[in-house]
Parts: structure tokens; C-alpha cells; sequence
């Protein structure tokens, strides 16, 4: 069962109510109109947003919350992500926003409390043998959605940014590694690297093994997954590395580039030190280049133990835009 839902609509006619797959068109124009008002470059399409509320991590029913206007737009929305396969935590990530021309109200205060109260209820249910966290992601421009998160016992955790290469400049020679060969990504391949990306990430911070149902969904089954713009690299009929590789043509107004996204690129720890890394993503650039792309982008750990960030660095990459984790403990 979900909280109970907020009394005050603060706007005459407005209702608060659970969303269903029926909003997806009012989300995608609040989400949009949220977007522009903040600068962001991603853009969710319907097709997204649909995904997003049939997602069974968070049942539309009891996983989300909308502040709807007698006209069916939104006001606002909430939506309460469960993560609970883990080995170091269960989470609940929450996301939402305020409709820009009705920001200042207060609507943002009661759709945060509401998410949260769902996210500690959903955490109740599992086991207290790991500790249970709530989270969320913020561009660290939106300061306003911050402090709100901070007033309410979140505190920053951990940095990343985005950073965006131009492909106009001279893309390095791929280095040979020794015993390896980059091919096209294929479907045969799924499983293999799934496995390779969880050895791959393993000693990333906050990083959990992804189960396959997940992986077919969130990576390789992503509608902006583009197979034909990634790579594996194998030693022998063993995945080394890999990079899977989206683009999202409904970003591209928006961040006035075209751009391909080098969305997970890993390396299996036997087969680093060995400049793999390095060639997956120059493979991977000299790819987007041939499609006609203008940019690459990625994002990266600020922290990330294996010396990503200057690896990046070194092949042209430049920071575009940096984000914050937010975490407080469900127990608070």
C-alpha cells in the first residue's frame, strides 16, 4: 500500500492522485516544460515516459504521485524507483519535479515527503541485513531541489559529470592490445557482457551487480541502445571489455549537438593497464564519427578508482555538466 496521499492540492481544482500510463502525454509536456526552465539536455520522450510507468521497480499505483489539473496536466509528479537486488544496500531512488509556472508553492515540499514516506515503507519490507537508503540525482545547478533534499536529511555523497568530446578534432590512432579483438556488438553477446560489466564495476563506489532481467531492460533492451555503435572486445570467446553505446535524436535540439552517448565502457580487471579502455572508446568515437555524429558524451564517478576521468581527459574529453547523489538513511 502507498502513503497516504497529501491533503492540501494548494491549487483550486487540482487532485492528488496516483499516475497511470494514461498520463504519459501530460508527464512528458510537465517533464518538458521542467527541463527547459532548468537548462537540462535530456529530453524524455513519451516513448520513455511510458516506459517509466509500467516499470514493475515502480508500480504506477503504489509508486507514484501526481498533482493533476482539472484540464489532466500535472502540476507536479513523484515516482519511487526499488532497487532492492543488492549486495552493499537496498535503495529506493526518487525522482520528480514541480511544474515550472507553479513553482514556490510548496507543491515540491509535499511531493518529496510523500516519495519519501513511500520509499521508508518499501524499505520496512526487506531485510536488515544490508543498509537501506533513499537517494536521488540532481544537476548541481538546481540548487533549489537540493537544499530541498538536504532540509529533509539528505546529504551529498558523491559527485559525477558529464563530459562531451567534439568529433571534429583528430581522433587518435586506436592502440593495439596484444591477444584481443574489438568486434560489433551482437545480441549472442548479452549475457557474456553483462557478466563482464558486473566483474567490470565491482570495485566502483555504490556499484551493484546487474540481474539479467535488469540488464535486458535498462542496457541492452534501452529503446536508445544502438548495437550497431558498440563494441566487445574478446581474448579468445572471452569478453574482456565492452562499450554500449545510445543516442537519443530527441536530445540533440536540445543540447544543439549530435551527440552519441559511450554509455558503460568496461574493462575486466586481468585485461587493464593494457590501454583496452583507451580503444574501445577511440574505436567507438571513430564509429559515431562515421554515422555523422558531431560530439561523444559520457558520464564518469568523479571519484572513479581507475583513473577514468584522465583517461578521458587524455583522448579530449571536457566536463559539459556535473551532478550530485543525494542519500539519507531510511531509518531517519
Amino acid at each position: 500500500m502507498a502513503p497516504t496521499l497529501p491533503v492540501d492540492p494548494i491549487l483550486p481544482g487540482a487532485t492528488w492522485r496516483p499516475l497511470a500510463q494514461s498520463d504519459a502525454a501530460a508527464l512528458e509536456a510537465a517533464v518538458e516544460a521542467a527541463r527547459v526552465a532548468d537548462g537540462g539536455e535530456e529530453v524524455r520522450t513519451l516513448d520513455d515516459l511510458i516506459r517509466v510507468l509500467t516499470d514493475p521497480r515502480a508500480p504506477a499505483d503504489t509508486n507514484t504521485l501526481g498533482l493533476a489539473l482539472c484540464d489532466g496536466s500535472l502540476a507536479g509528479w513523484a515516482i519511487v524507483h526499488e532497487r532492492f537486488h543488492a549486495q552493499l544496500a537496498r535503495r529506493v531512488f526518487l525522482d520528480g519535479d514541480t511544474h515550472p509556472a507553479v513553482r514556490g508553492r510548496g507543491i515540491g515540499t509535499q511531493l518529496l515527503q510523500w516519495a519519501i514516506a513511500r520509499g521508508k515503507e518499501t524499505l520496512a519490507g526487506q531485510p536488515a541485513d544490508l543498509p537501506r537508503v533513499l537517494e536521488a540525482f540532481r544537476d548541481l545547478t538546481s540548487t533549489g531541489a537540493i537544499e530541498l533534499h538536504v532540509a529533509h536529511g539528505f546529504a551529498p555523497v558523491r559527485h559525477y559529470m558529464d563530459m562531451r568530446r567534439d568529433l571534429a578534432a583528430a581522433i587518435p590512432a586506436e592502440p593495439a592490445v596484444t591477444g584481443v579483438r574489438i568486434v560489433p556488438y551482437d545480441a549472442a553477446h548479452a549475457e557474456a557482457v553483462r557478466v563482464a560489466h558486473n566483474e567490470a564495476f565491482a570495485d566502483h563506489w555504490g556499484s551493484e551487480p546487474v540481474e539479467a532481467e535488469d540488464w535486458d531492460r535498462d542496457f541492452v533492451g534501452d529503446p536508445h541502445f544502438r548495437s550497431d555503435l558498440s563494441f566487445v572486445a574478446l581474448a579468445g570467446d572471452e569478453v574482456a571489455g565492452y562499450s554500449a553505446n545510445y543516442c537519443s535524436e530527441a536530445d540533440w535540439a536540445a543540447s544543439a549537438v549530435r551527440d552519441a552517448w559511450i554509455g558503460q565502457l568496461g574493462v575486466r580487471r586481468q585485461w587493464r593497464g593494457r590501454g583496452l579502455a583507451t580503444a574501445l572508446l577511440i574505436r567507438s568515437m571513430t564509429a559515431f564519427t562515421a554515422a555523422g555524429m558531431e560530439a561523444a558524451s559520457l558520464g564518469v564517478d568523479t571519484e572513479n578508482p581507475t583513473g577514468a576521468v584522465g583517461l578521458y581527459e587524455r583522448v579530449g574529453f571536457v566536463v559539459n555538466r556535473r551532478f550530485v547523489r543525494l542519500r539519507r538513511a531510511a531509518g531517519e
